[in-house]
């Protein structure tokens, strides 16, 4: 296991279970993580079908050194948006 971790924190592109791994959390929270707390393009890319995260971005999104964080989860933009029609 301390292996795997060692290896995962040398990588700087990481899948879900990866990054699941990395940070302690299921992959269900990542996804959820992802969701709501996360933009496409800095924390996160979709090649192909496949998610691949910057450890980088994500490092700095857990030290709270990321500017890119939504204000809004996009579930609450879209539930506003919904409410007001």
């Amino acid at each position: 296991m301390y292996e795997e971790l060692k290896t995962v924190q040398a990588k700087r592109w990481l899948n879900v279970k990866e990054l699941a791994e990395y940070l302690g959390y299921s992959k269900d929270r990542i996804y959820k993580i992802k969701d709501e707390h996360m933009l496409e393009g800095i924390h996160f890319y979709n090649k192909t079908g496949k998610i691949l995260f910057d450890r980088f971005a994500i490092d700095d999104w857990v030290k709270g050194n990321d500017t890119h964080e939504p204000r809004e989860s996009k579930r609450d933009i879209v539930d506003r948006l919904l409410s007001s029609i």
